[in-house]
């Protein structure tokens, strides 16, 4: 039996596996999502290479649910495959799914990638509906009343096989967001706002 925190290494592959009791070869002809360099996050990514394929594992630490799937091929998001990350990364108190900010999947890519990482993200919060977002509020001062989590533009994360604060400085060093450093809970959040550090 596989360790919960693990999904095995990421292979050289095109494909995506939802790792959540349906297996397909994604379609890539027909969802077509550019992605914008307007932004100061889509300019810190535009050095990502514009071929090949961006694959993004996740272990929600909440549902135990694992994924490893291709969510872009050669310039094409695949609306199978974000739909999939989308319900992993969706609010597990609620049950409310949301459309994950693409930018933010490809910021996590170029973050595995700069880390060296060979496993899949620990995910403690992807989307967060208003209502849980309120309630942790009210419980804690380090939640934030208007939280970038609420627009599916945030992720708290940490990776098996990497030191928090070697993930915490490598999200800083690449400018590409906000990154906020939660040692004491054991994670790091990244988000696609503008550039700050806490």
């Amino acid at each position: 039996m596989t360790d919960r925190n693990e999904i095995p290494d990421f292979p050289d592959s095109t494909l995506s596996n939802c790792l959540l009791g349906r297996r397909r070869a994604l379609g890539f002809g027909l969802g077509l999502v550019a992605l914008g360099v307007a932004s100061p996050i889509g300019s810190a990514l535009a050095a990502m290479p514009q071929s090949g394929t961006r694959t993004l594992g996740f272990v929600n630490t909440h549902t135990d649910e694992k994924i490893l799937a291709t969510y872009w091929k050669d310039g094409v998001y695949d609306k199978g495959a974000l739909k999939d990350i989308n319900y992993v990364l969706r609010d597990h108190r609620t049950g409310e799914i949301a459309k994950m900010d693409p930018q933010l999947l490809d910021l996590l890519v170029d973050l595995h990638r700069r880390t060296g990482s060979r496993k899949a993200y620990q995910i403690i919060s992807g989307y967060r509906s208003p209502k849980t977002n309120a309630m942790l509020a009210s419980n804690s001062n380090g939640v934030a009343k208007h939280s970038m989590h609420m627009e599916a533009k945030a992720v708290d994360i940490r990776l098996y096989d990497v030191a928090l604060t070697d993930l915490r400085d490598t999200a800083i060093g690449m400018k590409a967001g906000g990154v906020g450093y939660y040692g004491k809970s054991n994670f790091v959040h990244v988000d696609t706002g503008r550039v700050r550090r806490w």
